[in-house]
């Protein structure tokens, strides 16, 4: 799936870990108010969400279709948002919110 970006305002796109155990970060090169962030619905293990140092034993992480939404009040950049996986190949959907 690609990105999809409406009016500067919403972007939306995906995520997927190509090697379980090792943190990736979401994306890079923009910044963002708001971000949901949810389980791909085919994810057959976990899903841990956190800073360059999350791994699958960092917390309970999210079963498919949970997730998570976090608000900034100021811009934060996208490049400090990582996943892990239990599974390669399983991921997130996200949605953020580029402006106030």
């Amino acid at each position: 799936m690609a990105d999809s970006t409406f009016d500067q305002v919403l972007k939306a796109g995906e995520k997927v870990v190509a090697n379980s155990g090792t943190a990736e970060a979401i994306d890079s090169g923009w910044s963002f108010y708001g971000l949901s962030i949810n389980a791909k619905a085919g994810n057959s293990g976990q899903v841990y969400i956190g800073g360059a140092d999350v791994t699958t034993s960092t917390n309970d992480g999210y079963a498919a279709g949970e997730g998570e939404r976090f608000l900034f009040r100021s811009p934060t950049d996208i490049a400090g948002v990582f996943i892990d996986a239990d599974n390669n190949g399983e991921g997130v959907d996200f949605t953020a919110t580029l402006r106030q």
